[in-house]
């Protein structure tokens, strides 16, 4: 598909934006302070807690905004309790480490994290983590940076450039009201390109409709209980159209909860042709997603009744945040096709390295394309039947990358001197971004931008300048 076709211009180019500039003078009546940071990091996943680490750690003073009362994002916030493999695609070796491996490791320590190697397929190469403890972990990980200011509970507001590409100030609000947030260097981890939208640098998005879904988790106590009752119980039983839900899709996923046998992680609502970086349509997705848990829970209980003396499905928690698939990209140096995931094209800037297929939820059902060359298609026939169709999309015997790299250049923005974005928003095609998305590469892309910004401020250099290499494996 081509990426292009779809695309709508969310921003106007640097050299527009620098014509009308939000400048000091627009918030200085509401800034209660100003602070003054090496590099500024607008979001606290994963991927924005790793970027502030690895500035830090090369000797930056950094500032760590994160809406959440919580870091780590999607994993933390979204309740996501696994994240992909992080071997070549026979198993042979390790082609992910760094702070993803770090903290893996700790968690494991205690028993909090599991790597599971069921065969030698990749997809089942995956850690299931328990998110509560993650959370805990990336607070430790943070405060044994002094040099790192977190700041929870603190929302991104506005940034003011002083010339196309520069960004001198993020205006932030918490409890104490608006502050400013000066810096030499800003890396941007919203997720939805927040800092580079409303500093003026040029962002795309698909239509709505083309954009992967959504899915908002949530935790569900009992199923064990009404799986021994009913053992042919399961949430894709539920959804199936024959079963007289009613639901627009089938497809989902539920997890074991590390460390908590009584229940299970459950991420089987879909929410589509949304925008989440629209405001209203944030709102409707979560009330949506929130109905249909409600419908698919309620739908379980009927169609798998326990005694009045048994437990049956409940609704423990739901996450406070969407868990969001796409929605604005930046427009980079480069963006990343759909052949170079699948051949496993490599660079010379390369920041990261994976082997998660391409992953794209679409219509009722999904679609993977994986890297050794076969393809699977969920989907619903005219019966209502949900089927699966496998098949291949490369010739049988033909040799398959060990795994697929992203360059540099796909988180450098267009006209940037100072800032890089790290995550979901990199530039790549509709189909590359199935398999880029995850956590395991977004980890890694954060802490490339952060070596990179220590590297930009402690030079002098601008951000396509400032590559500072793969980090550690």
């Amino acid at each position: 598909m081509n990426r292009r076709g779809f695309i709508r211009l969310a921003a106007v180019s640097p050299l527009a934006a620098a014509a009308a500039p939000i400048s000091q003078t627009d918030h200085s009546s509401q800034t209660s302070q100003a602070l003054s940071f090496d590099v500024a990091v607008i979001g606290g996943s994963t991927t924005g807690v790793f970027a502030a680490v690895r500035a830090a750690e090369k000797g930056m003073k950094v500032a760590l905004i994160e809406n959440n009362a919580l870091f780590g994002g999607t994993a933390t916030a979204g309740f996501v309790p696994v994240w992909h493999s992080m071997q070549s695609l026979d198993g042979s070796k390790a082609v992910i480490g760094g702070l993803t491996k770090t903290i893996l490791g700790r968690l494991a320590a205690r028993g909090e994290a599991v790597t599971h190697n069921k065969n030698k397929t990749p997809v089942w190469r995956t850690s299931s983590l328990n998110v509560a403890a993650l959370s805990i972990a990336l607070d430790e990980l943070v405060t044994e940076h002094p040099s790192i200011t977190p700041m929870l509970s603190t929302r991104f507001v506005a940034a003011a450039t002083d010339r196309p590409g520069h960004v001198t100030r993020a205006y932030v609000e918490d409890k104490d009201g608006r502050k400013a947030l000066e810096a030499k260097f800003f890396i941007d981890c919203s997720g939805d390109a927040d800092l580079l939208e409303r500093a003026g640098f040029r962002t795309w998005k698909l239509k709505p409709c083309d954009m992967q879904a959504h899915t908002l988790c949530a935790i569900i106590a009992n199923e064990a209980a009404v799986k021994k009752r009913h053992p042919d119980f399961s949430f894709h039983a539920v959804l199936d159209p024959r079963n007289g839900g009613g639901f627009r899709h089938v497809f989902g996923w539920d997890h074991a909860v590390i460390g908590c046998p009584d229940v299970t992680f459950n991420a089987f609502t879909r929410v589509s042709d949304l925008d989440p970086s629209v405001a209203g349509d944030l709102t409707r997705a979560m009330l949506e997603a929130r109905a249909q848990l409600r419908r698919i829970v309620d739908h379980a209980n009927k169609l798998f009744p326990m005694p009045p003396d048994e437990p049956k499905l409940a609704i423990v928690s739901i996450a406070p945040m969407l868990g969001i698939r796409e929605s604005r990209h930046a427009t980079c140096l480069y963006s990343v096709t759909r052949d170079d995931v699948l051949s496993g094209r490599t660079y010379g800037d390369v920041i990261a390295r994976g082997t998660y297929r391409i992953d794209v939820h679409e219509g009722k059902g999904i679609r993977f394309l994986n890297l050794d060359g076969t393809e699977n298609l969920m989907y619903v026939d005219d019966a209502g039947i949900v089927r699966w169709k496998n098949s291949r999309w490369r010739a049988e015997g033909t040799p398959s990358p060990e795994c697929y790299s992203i360059p540099y250049r796909a988180i450098v923005p267009v006209g940037s001197e100072n800032v890089l974005c790290a995550g979901r928003m990199l530039d790549c095609s509709r189909d590359a971004y199935g398999a880029l998305r995850v956590m395991v590469n977004c980890n890694q892309m954060g802490e490339a931008a952060g070596l990179a910004a220590a590297k930009a401020v402690k030079g002098g250099l601008p951000a396509a300048k400032a590559y500072a290499g793969l980090p550690g494996a």
